[in-house]
């Protein structure tokens, strides 16, 4: 009982530091790397108390090792066996680099992390009042980057926590340093808070609020700028438009009232607040198109060099030049998430990137369309989430989240999120 009481308060403690990470994600990637090392910690030491606790081992030195090693093996989650698959591509594509010390480096600090953060997640959020507590934070933390990014573009030129500065009437990037970065990080929110618009609905007194922030978000998301963002949230809404209309003949009217509202502001606040000589040029900049297809067309030549294990994980940047053919500045990423990652880990790699994707989805949608109807609040928040996933990973065609600390964080952050709602959705079947 004991060793049960002290697990459970190692969960809490993980819990809290999950939680300050995700309300400083937007402002602080140094906090995001103490988070992840004391949750990651705590972790250990978690399973390592199960160990001591643990009456009843096998006879024989190899059997009691391999009971060891499975008491530190992660949860089991739906993306387990296709995860393994990427790691092992991508340890075949460290060696084979011709910058093995930081192809290795690279893997273990930052690949890794994706997935540490993702079964964090996982194994810390168990019930619906922890995933409703996440859920809170999580909005209130976008809240305060939505007013940031506008008291930074309409009044002071400077970002009010970190300080940054733009030049008066450029875009905005709150706690980011570009607004790409602030668009990625918008463009998950605002179909969350279209769910969430749902779920206010039945509480009128939470709908006014709920409707607040997310024209508070849709207008920061607008002043980005970020054309491959805008892109993303189109598809990511229209997947939960479809989504919904599959599962439920009421919801779906109520979902596309929400995504209509959303529309049409974004749209007035485009009309109100970019419409001048700047902001045609900003809405154009073909040069940037020009840009990222020159840049994609001499990275496929790179993969053609090395089609099964790539270069080397974080060896893009220092290859690229070998296979440039156009002029212009030189790239420290691809502009475009799933080149590089085929570049650096091979087509092997991206196959099994693809695998874990399209595994996560089908078993998300399975889940909220088996188990719609036991608890429909937490299916509605689930879609609002796979809806962000998606627009997300929609951005990444254009740009760089996955090689971003905060960006890549994030996802793997809300994708272990949404399979902890949906955790708790199955559940519900015998509440």
């Amino acid at each position: 009982m004991n060793g049960l009481n002290v697990e459970h308060r190692l969960d809490s403690a993980i819990r809290f530091f999950l939680y300050v990470l995700i309300f400083w994600l937007p402002y602080s990637p140094a906090v995001i790397e103490v988070c992840v090392i004391i949750s990651f910690l705590l972790w250990l030491l978690k399973r390592t108390v199960k160990v001591f606790q643990r009456k009843n081992w096998p006879s024989g030195s190899v059997k009691k090792l391999f009971v060891f090693i499975q008491e530190f093996k992660p949860a089991s989650s739906v993306i387990n066996t296709p995860l393994v698959f990427f790691l092992a591509v991508c340890a075949f594509s460290v060696a084979n680099s011709a910058f093995y010390e930081q192809s290795f480096y690279n893997f273990l600090t930052k690949t890794l992390e994706w997935f540490i953060v993702y079964f964090l997640v996982i194994e810390a959020f168990y019930n619906k009042k922890q995933l409703y507590i996440l859920l809170t934070i999580y909005i209130f933390t976008s809240l305060l980057t939505g007013i940031d990014s506008l008291v930074q573009f309409y009044l002071t030129n400077r970002d009010i926590f970190l300080g940054h500065v733009i030049e008066p009437g450029s875009r905005p990037t709150a706690g980011f340093k570009t607004s790409n970065g602030l668009g990625a990080y918008m463009i998950l929110v605002i179909p969350v808070m279209c769910s969430l618009l749902f779920l206010c609905g039945k509480k009128k007194k939470f709908f006014f609020l709920c409707s607040l922030i997310l024209g508070l978000v849709v207008w920061s998301f607008v002043l980005t700028g970020s054309r491959g963002a805008w892109l993303g949230v189109f598809w990511g809404l229209l997947f939960g438009l479809v989504v919904y209309f599959f599962l439920e003949k009421k919801t779906r009217y109520v979902y596309l009232l929400s995504v209509l509202i959303g529309i049409i502001g974004l749209s007035a606040l485009i009309v109100l607040t970019r419409v001048n000589h700047s902001s045609i040029e900003m809405l154009a900049r073909h040069q940037t198109i020009t840009w990222r297809l020159h840049i994609w067309k001499d990275s496929l030549e790179m993969i053609k060099d090395r089609p099964l294990f790539g270069h080397g994980i974080n060896t893009f940047m220092m290859l690229f030049e070998k296979y440039r053919i156009g002029q212009g500045t030189s790239p420290t990423y691809a502009h475009n998430c799933y080149i590089q990652l085929a570049v650096e880990t091979g087509i092997l790699g991206l196959g099994a990137f693809i695998w874990m994707v399209a595994r996560f989805f089908t078993k998300m949608i399975k889940t909220v369309r088996q188990y719609f109807e036991n608890d429909p609040d937490l299916a509605v928040v689930s879609i609002g989430l796979l809806s962000g996933i998606l627009a997300f990973l929609v951005h990444c065609f254009f740009d760089t989240n996955f090689y971003t600390l905060q960006l890549s964080v994030y996802l793997w952050f809300m994708i272990g999120m949404n399979v902890s709602f949906c955790a708790e959705l199955s559940k519900s079947e015998n509440a």
